[in-house]
């Protein structure tokens, strides 16, 4: 409701001021963070712990859609699409330094996705993902850690490591398949209630619900889902300017690739990465974040004279 309340204009006029506070809280987090399951992404609050990179990910939004709109007729020169490289690549950095593999693809994902939804030329697109390709090489050899590499392998060959390494994915592909039809039951579900499906509440909460209320209750998350991501689709319809367009675009991607890569990697569709389901999962960083970003697009959409979402 606070967020709903806020100009959301007003953001784009301080970007570069988000922009620097995003960087020194990651920065900061490194130096004095907390580490949890090998991540050091945490800062301690009066007992609470606060993951910097989930708001972070708010202030990329809207400094991507403040970068583009600002140069839209340059998108055919080297310099801009070098420079939104720029940007995004120091947070990214950042974050694979702690490490967290699963959210720097996030804010990755959210620039390419503003590459696609803006007027970039083919050549140039074709040239980003051959330079994608070297880099993810580059990256197998001397960024990942061990066990950011066993996680890809499991991917390629599920049947690797099943108790060792993919055990993660065995009980959740093993928890989504017994829910069947209408599932076991809410909070009967063996694999969840036996702790034999691990991170039940955060990573594999959807593989819990699928066993639990089966695929009746699956395909009621999709389509919850698919309503959130059909009213941005028409809210980025009537906006009237290129900055509001461009960041309920963003956030759009934001939020799909969240929903998409949790999902996959719950049933063995893409390789665990430790990213949570937005809005369902466990967790007050993620949480918070998303809810602030509601507030921000419910603000979009009173002010652009649009139907609230």
């Amino acid at each position: 409701f606070v967020f709903v309340r806020l100009e959301y204009r007003w953001l784009a006029g301080v970007h570069w001021l988000l922009y620097g506070l995003g960087i020194l809280s990651l920065g900061l987090v490194l130096l004095f963070g907390h580490t949890v399951n090998g991540t050091r992404g945490w800062f301690e609050i009066l007992g609470f712990q606060l993951q910097p990179v989930e708001f972070v990910k708010i202030i990329m939004a809207v400094v991507l859609a403040k970068f583009f709109s600002d140069r839209s007729e340059h998108l055919d020169e080297w310099g801009t699409i070098g420079l939104s490289g720029l940007l995004v690549g120091v947070p990214v950095g950042l974050i694979m330094a702690q490490p967290d593999l699963g959210s720097a693809v996030i804010l990755v994902g959210m620039w390419v996705g503003v590459l696609l939804a803006m007027p970039v030329p083919r050549r140039m697109l074709l040239t980003l993902a051959a330079a994608g390709a070297v880099v993810a090489v580059i990256s197998w050899i001397g960024v990942l850690q061990p066990y950011q590499k066993n996680r890809l392998l499991n991917f390629v060959s599920p049947g690797r490591d099943r108790l060792g390494s993919g055990y993660n994915v065995q009980q959740a592909m093993t928890a989504v398949g017994s829910g069947q039809w209408v599932g076991r039951g809410l909070g009967l579900g063996p694999q969840s209630q036996l702790n034999f499906l691990p991170e039940r509440h955060t990573d594999f909460i959807f593989a819990s619900i699928a066993e639990e209320l089966g695929l009746v209750g699956a395909v009621t998350i999709l389509i919850l889902f698919g309503l959130l991501f059909w009213r941005i689709y028409r809210l980025a319809q009537a906006s009237r300017d290129n900055f509001s367009i461009l960041f309920a675009t963003v956030v759009a991607m934001m939020f799909f690739i969240q929903v998409a890569i949790n999902i996959g990697m719950n049933i063995g569709l893409f390789p665990v990465t430790g990213i949570p389901l937005p809005l369902i999962s466990y967790g007050g960083s993620s949480l918070l974040a998303c809810l602030m970003t509601v507030g921000l697009l419910e603000s979009l959409a009173i002010r652009q004279r649009t139907l609230p979402l």
